[in-house]
């Protein structure tokens, strides 16, 4: 995934760190999950893997947006995501889904389909 997809796909992506190098090896490193990643419903009741996708990987950088973490801090965090991920990608990718995953995203009562 190149930058300019990954801040087409996730506009919650801060501009700012649009030119930041850290984050274009994100989206390179993490392409296949954040191709799939999409935010979940804020009355899901259960998440799929997209779901934790996005808040694992593409969460932090929306607290960065609302100022609830400072950039350096965010980028700190994007690199040792990408160090754990190279260190050991089964584990990284196992850390990143709970064992018992939906296969889809289940929205709690009244929330719609």
């Amino acid at each position: 995934m190149t930058v300019d997809e990954l801040f087409t796909r996730f506009p919650v992506i801060p501009t700012d760190l649009y030119k930041e190098p850290l984050i274009a090896e994100f989206a390179r490193v993490f392409d296949e999950f954040l191709r799939v990643a999409h935010k979940p419903s804020a009355c899901s009741s259960e998440y799929d893997a997209g779901n934790h996708f996005y808040l694992k990987l593409v969460g932090p950088l929306e607290f960065y947006r609302y100022g609830l973490t400072p950039k350096e801090k965010i980028l700190s965090q994007v690199k040792e995501f990408i160090e754990q991920y190279q260190r050991d990608p089964d584990n990284f990718i196992k850390n990143l889904l709970p064992p018992d995953v939906s296969e889809r995203e289940i929205k709690g009562p009244g929330c719609g389909s």
